[in-house]
């Protein structure tokens, strides 16, 4: 079972800073169960699945690139995509094999950073502020704390 914090963003408060704040908190939790994991261990299969913490941080990347597309498609007004996730993540798992680590890591930073850009580019007036950060959820606080905790529990099995 993930560790999931179900708080979501107060409409009647600021949504900004709550969806921004949600978001930060997730991805702390995020970071804070890849910190100290040895570089030897990254490539070791068995973090989620079959993935190592290397894919696991790749698949993120993946997923905070998608949630930017959605996001744009959605402020331009087009219908949301269905996706076959599970095929996607097979996917994109086999295309990223060969990177780095490190590459992996940069490209997860990068694409978090894009999805918060994102989102403090739409202002809360914007009625489709709000789709914007339902749009956002799954593919970032949601999937942060769900790998967090995945992380979490392969360190535990692991010694880590």
């Amino acid at each position: 079972m993930s560790e999931r914090n179900e708080a979501t963003p107060d409409p009647a408060g600021d949504p900004l800073t709550a969806t921004e704040e949600r978001i930060e908190q997730s991805w702390r939790g995020l970071t804070d169960a890849l910190a100290g994991v040895p570089a030897a261990h990254l490539d070791e299969a068995g973090a989620v699945g079959e993935w190592s913490v290397k894919d696991v941080m790749g698949h993120v990347a993946f997923w905070d690139e998608q949630a930017v597309a959605a996001g744009e498609r959605l402020l331009r007004g087009e219908p949301a995509v269905e996706v076959d996730w599970q095929a996607i993540n097979e996917r994109e798992a086999a295309a990223a094999a060969g990177r780095s680590a490190a590459e992996q890591r940069a490209a997860m930073d990068r694409a978090h950073a894009a999805v918060l850009a994102l989102l403090r580019q739409t202002p809360p007036s914007d009625p489709r502020f709000l789709g914007l950060c339902g749009c956002l959820r799954g593919d970032t606080f949601e999937h942060y704390d769900e790998h967090a905790a995945d992380i979490r529990a392969w360190r535990a099995r692991v010694g880590l």
